[in-house]
């Protein structure tokens, strides 16, 4: 009989500590699914963190990127701008240099014919006294010669200066021979020895001239 009550006392402390260890086995369990749920739940408030700061950072670096592309472009744009005004500066002064140019050398050529126009206009004057027919005609060719000469002359903007009857110009006129003359007015081209040129406003020999006083 004291066997048995002891078997019994034995079983029943075996069983209760058997639940009680079951109870906080549950209860550790119950802890560790808890803190497993919170650990969880702040990894998630980590990961959101995270990515919301990589988020941001990556904003931030799109706008440093933008900032950048801009300044580049404006850079780039001043440049255009700047290389478009000095190539239009250069056209420009090529366009004024090239006419520049060419005015320079039509003037000088006109000066190196002038010896051959003063020896046309001399055989003209000559001609005036031929009195054979062959003389004549001689001097009817130098006259279309002249002729010639001076459409050239026009087409190359090179005009004669003003002669008999126009007003002296110490511009444009040197003078050779002072007149007085009461019937004639003042300052007034009697006489031309030898025919001046001009192109545009460009002296390129002097007229001279006899002027009556």
């Amino acid at each position: 009989m004291w066997v048995v009550e002891i078997q019994i006392n034995w079983m029943d402390t075996t069983m209760r500590r058997d639940k009680g260890k079951a109870m906080n086995d549950r209860k550790e369990h119950s802890k560790a699914k808890k803190n497993d749920a919170e650990f969880v739940g702040n990894a998630e408030d980590l990961t959101v963190i995270k990515d919301s700061d990589e988020s941001v950072e990556v904003e931030v670096e799109e706008v440093e990127v933008e900032k950048q592309a801009e300044q580049e472009f404006r850079g780039l744009n001043e440049r255009y701008l700047r290389v478009c005004a000095d190539y239009d500066n250069f056209r420009r002064r090529s366009r004024l240099d090239k006419a520049a140019s060419y005015q320079e050398g039509v003037i000088e050529t006109i000066r190196q014919l002038m010896p051959v126009v003063d020896s046309v206009d001399c055989a003209i004057k000559a001609a005036n006294n031929c009195q054979t027919v062959e003389a004549r005609e001689f001097a009817e060719g130098v006259v279309l010669i002249a002729q010639q000469l001076d459409e050239a002359f026009g087409r190359l903007g090179v005009t004669e200066i003003d002669g008999v009857g126009s007003d002296f110009d110490p511009n444009v006129h040197q003078v050779v021979v002072h007149e007085e003359d009461e019937d004639e007015p003042a300052n007034y081209v009697a006489e031309v020895y030898q025919k001046g040129y001009r192109k545009d406003d460009r002296v390129i020999r002097h007229s001279m001239v006899k002027v009556i006083n």
